[in-house]
């Protein structure tokens, strides 16, 4: 696997962690979504329960990616004031803010596809994408 990923340049230790943190970002939603205050507007049209699920999970990941970021400052420094010196200088807004952006969108979509799959019934989005179409006789 590393030699197949190396002639792509892509370095394993990050493709793992990508990998990872997808799964976790999965099983939070899956979690998420089973609390009722996720489910606030309900009785609302379809593209306001999107967007306020989509601002939560973004939120979400904004909030554990600084935690994690000042995690490894402080892990360096063990100090409290050193590791939020440290997180400052080291870290780049602009790559934090593209990568929020890319993930925010990512639950866009899912959550659209969400509510797409609820509309139509359940399972049947995944019907109209994995079955082969019925002949017309």
């Amino acid at each position: 696997m590393k030699l197949f990923l190396k002639e792509f340049s892509v370095d394993v230790s990050i493709f793992a962690k990508v990998v990872i943190y997808a799964l976790v970002s999965a099983k939070s939603v899956a979690i998420m979504d089973m609390t009722p205050w996720m489910n606030r507007f309900d009785g609302s049209p379809r593209y306001l329960q999107v967007l306020y699920k989509t601002a939560v999970y973004t939120f979400a990941v904004f909030v554990l990616s600084l935690i994690e970021n000042l995690f490894h400052a402080y892990h360096k420094t063990k100090a409290l004031g050193s590791a939020l010196m440290l997180f400052l200088e080291t870290r780049s807004f602009d790559r934090f803010l593209a990568i929020l952006l890319c993930v925010s969108t990512v639950f866009l979509i899912h959550n659209i596809f969400q509510e797409l799959d609820c509309y139509l019934g359940k399972g049947n989005l995944s019907k109209f994408f994995f079955k082969p179409p019925q002949s017309k006789e």
